[in-house]
């Protein structure tokens, strides 16, 4: 799960030297994040729902050889065209993060739930945190590549390893593939914690995104101008996220999702606040953004607990509708980024990411007001 998350965020300590290498103005380079976010919202609309119809097995098989070819496409990729196109593919098959926790999710309690959830996000957190430091050196050392060439490797062995890791799934619906597809969105009108969910998720994982994304740009340029492994290292502050998520998994299950979300919605809010206020050293900077990916991902395991126990025969589909939401959001902060960045540079993606954190937690609380009031009566 780690290694497959992870094939989604080498590129972000990456862009400068990518950039260099291709001869791109700065900020230009920023499509290839969009890219791998437009490849794996493909993957989300179209294949993940079929887990609710086949063995997700064969699924996690079929994407995880799917993704050792396209990152071996990152490799001898030449001229910016081609290496967008595998950045796409690599995105459509960086799936099994996103497969397994309904696939998990069915095999437990539902008292135990969120504590499932959060053990079992620990491992993707524990990709994105690695991923960011480990490309770093990877480029550091051996060029930027080099790092999709690991990552072909490693994808190439879990495909051979899942079918003994797992067991076999039954638990599927009667009902055809094309009909599964249309059918899917009409879950937004029938659940009302599901688009409570997605809008809460969908803006703060754009703003995480983006953050991301601009902090990138913003240490490669003057006066930092650092090296992809010293921006590679600031992903260490993901650290806060594997260590607490099987602790917020726990909080879920024991205070509610709700109140979980509300809490890290404000660590998120006072990360992004402490960047615009102070980020003039390094240290500072480590601060806030460690408070940033401790709110995102908290909720993360907090919105994914709350949308998997609606419908236990529509897990996959559900959670798709979800991810969709996050990652198109970031996709279309991505190209606002792409725009945004050569005038307004980094104070421009930190007022960006304050207004979608702000419209996060506000539209989340006053959605859950009706019925609060309600139950009350």
């Amino acid at each position: 799960m780690g290694v497959s998350i992870g094939n989604m965020f080498y590129s972000q300590s990456l862009l400068p030297v990518i950039s260099s290498s291709l001869n791109l103005a700065s900020g230009h380079i920023s499509v290839v994040p969009v890219m791998l976010q437009a490849g794996l919202l493909t993957s989300l609309i179209f294949l993940l729902p079929a887990g609710d119809l086949v063995d997700r097995r064969k699924i996690l098989r079929l994407i995880a050889i799917g993704a050792s070819v396209s990152a071996l496409s990152v490799v001898v990729a030449k001229g910016l065209p081609a290496l967008l196109i595998a950045f796409y593919a690599l995105g459509f098959c960086s799936l099994s993060s996103y497969l397994l926790p309904s696939f998990v999710s069915g095999l437990v309690a539902p008292g135990d739930r969120g504590r499932v959830i959060g053990t079992l996000l620990s491992g993707q957190f524990a990709g994105i945190l690695f991923s960011r430091f480990f490309s770093g050196m990877m480029a550091h050392w051996f060029g930027w590549r080099s790092i999709y060439l690991i990552s072909a490797v490693l994808m190439a062995l879990i495909a051979m390893l899942w079918p003994r890791l797992l067991p076999r799934d039954d638990d599927s619906v009667d009902e055809a593939y094309g009909l599964l597809i249309r059918r899917q969105f009409s879950f937004f009108c029938r659940y009302s914690t599901l688009r409570l969910a997605c809008v809460n998720q969908g803006l703060q994982f754009a703003a995480f995104v983006i953050v991301w994304t601009g902090l990138s740009l913003h240490l490669g340029d003057a006066p930092w101008s650092l090296g992809p492994a010293q921006i590679g290292a600031f992903g260490l502050v993901g650290l806060t996220s594997i260590l607490s998520s099987a602790w917020i998994g726990r909080m879920v299950d024991r205070y509610g999702s709700q109140r979980v979300i509300k809490g890290c919605g404000l660590m998120t809010l006072l990360g992004v606040v402490g960047l615009i206020v102070w980020s003039s050293s390094i240290l500072m900077m480590l601060v806030w953004m460690s408070c940033i990916d401790f709110g995102v991902q908290g909720s993360y395991v907090a919105n994914q607990s709350r949308v998997l126990s609606l419908n236990c025969e529509a897990r996959s589909r559900l959670g798709a509708l979800l991810f969709i939401s996050a990652f198109a959001a970031a996709a279309v902060s991505g190209l606002l980024l792409l725009q945004m960045w050569p005038s307004w540079g980094w104070n421009g993606v930190l007022c960006l990411s304050l207004g979608l954190v702000l419209t996060a937690f506000v539209s989340d609380h006053l959605g859950n007001r009706p019925r609060a009031m309600h139950s009350s009566v």
